[in-house]
């Protein structure tokens, strides 16, 4: 149990970002740029216009992304008379925030993280959740751990509080040996075997969801490989080559290059091009309409930033069935207070815990049971 991370400590940081945020926000209407145009640095950009900010440009190191847009921004590369001319700039580059920093410190910007600025303007609310809703003392550490990372831009404290044995590293959350378990973007199958694993190959009922082509090919091929390995019956298995949203369609599957593991859903795609390749595109359920009212009693989730519409999509099947969910709300900053709202709104009777699972600003998730 770490207790190093207090809110003596949270409001510390806090009380310092402050004027920088402050300073930012004053120059909203003379236009901000976006350092990083990438998954975070797109939801910023959003979110940022909705404030009242002239959002300028995206500055990027990625070849591959200059002269695209971002939703009409435009995005330019990371050279000396760009970086010069941003005037303000919000780093939306999680992962290497003092490298930029560092580079941005010659030019005497008025520059902070997006997730810092983001817990500023929404500190009581994030607070809000800490106070009433986390249910141990580590999820308050992890919790205060993480506000910490976000204002800072260190990823030092993400470190000291990591667990391993994501999605299973709570009593309840293995070992059962009756569950009904969904898998929400099942990926490659590597939560599955997890979970297969953890119950002794004993379970009622898999249904594994994954929109993606690549992925669903070799969550399939993984299944035939655990069935003969554990013996149990392939039709106790439901594979589903689908999204989960808060209503139903087709959405097209996009590939991004940041990351070989990142892949996630866009309704922007062109519908032609879908129409022409079965690899392009995903159907899309909610998970109430497809389970028709089957049990389930472990939902896991990690669906690229789409917590929120599974979750909204699922809401007959949480207040029926009070699931135990394994809930990543890492992708969007909002997700930190906004997931545990909810599904205390839909069952005031859940209890939530905190986890982080990776040596870096991500992979923390939300343990909800009641």
């Amino acid at each position: 149990m770490d207790t190093k991370y207090t809110a003596a400590l949270v409001a510390a940081e806090w009380e310092r970002l402050c004027p920088v945020a402050a300073a930012i926000e004053s120059r909203f209407a003379d236009g901000v740029a976006i350092y990083g145009a990438g998954f975070l640095g797109a939801w910023a950009s959003g979110y940022l216009q909705r404030l009242g900010a002239k959002v300028t440009k995206f500055i990027d190191r990625d070849s591959r992304k200059v002269g695209g847009t971002i939703g009409g921004v435009p995005i330019v590369g990371c050279t000396a008379q760009e970086l010069a001319s941003s005037g303000a700039v919000f780093i939306a580059a999680r992962h290497a925030i003092p490298e930029v920093e560092g580079t941005l410190a010659p030019y005497d910007l008025a520059a902070m993280s997006f997730d810092g600025f983001f817990v500023v303007r929404n500190f009581p609310r994030l607070l809000a959740v800490r106070e009433n809703l986390l249910a141990d003392v580590q999820s308050v550490a992890v919790f205060n751990a993480l506000l910490i990372s976000m204002l800072s831009g260190s990823i030092g404290p993400c470190r000291e509080v990591m667990e391993k044995d994501m999605y299973f590293c709570l009593p309840e959350f293995a070992g059962n040996f009756d569950e009904s378990f969904v898998d929400a973007g099942a990926f490659v199958g590597d939560t599955v075997e997890r979970f297969i694993w953890e119950n002794l190959g004993t379970f009622r009922h898999i249904y594994a969801f994954e929109p993606g082509y690549r992925q669903f090919k070799a969550l399939e091929q993984r299944m035939q490989r655990l069935a003969a390995e554990w013996a149990f019956d392939p039709a106790g298995v439901s594979l589903v080559r689908a999204g989960l949203s808060d209503a139903p369609g087709r959405m097209a599957c996009t590939f991004l290059n940041d990351s070989p593991l990142r892949h996630g859903l866009s309704a922007v795609e062109a519908e032609a091009r879908a129409q022409q390749d079965e690899q392009a595109y995903s159907e899309v359920f909610t998970l109430d309409s497809y389970l028709a009212g089957r049990p389930v009693s472990f939902l896991k989730a990690d669906v690229e930033g789409m917590e929120m519409e599974l979750l909204k999509g699922a809401q007959q099947t949480i207040q029926a069935c009070k699931p135990k969910m394994a809930l990543c709300i890492y992708h969007y900053p909002s997700h930190l207070f906004e997931v545990a709202e909810y599904v205390h709104e839909l069952v005031p009777g859940y209890r939530f815990r905190l986890r982080q699972h990776a040596p870096l600003f991500g992979d923390f998730v939300l343990y909800c049971s009641v």
